[in-house]
């Protein structure tokens, strides 16, 4: 489990390093604080309807569209 710190960056390994170790004995434990923590993450994520129907803003150049759809997909 103490690797799993250097997966995380930013709010993460906030999150990660004010957990109770009293609380995480497992990697089960973990898990379920990971996904409690994040969900919202995957209920927020576009399905591909959504991305297949977004479009380009008027006087957005290509570029930024691309970044917008990349970041999104993500």
């Amino acid at each position: 489990m103490q690797f799993f710190q250097d997966s995380l960056a930013g709010a993460a390994v906030i999150w990660y390093t004010n957990l109770e170790a009293s609380r995480i004995r497992t990697w089960k434990d973990l898990i379920t604080s990971f996904l409690r923590q994040y969900q919202y993450n995957s209920d927020m994520a576009p399905d591909r309807t959504q991305l297949q129907n977004m479009v380009k803003k008027e006087g957005e150049t290509f570029k930024e569209y691309a970044q917008w759809w990349q970041d999104l997909a993500a």
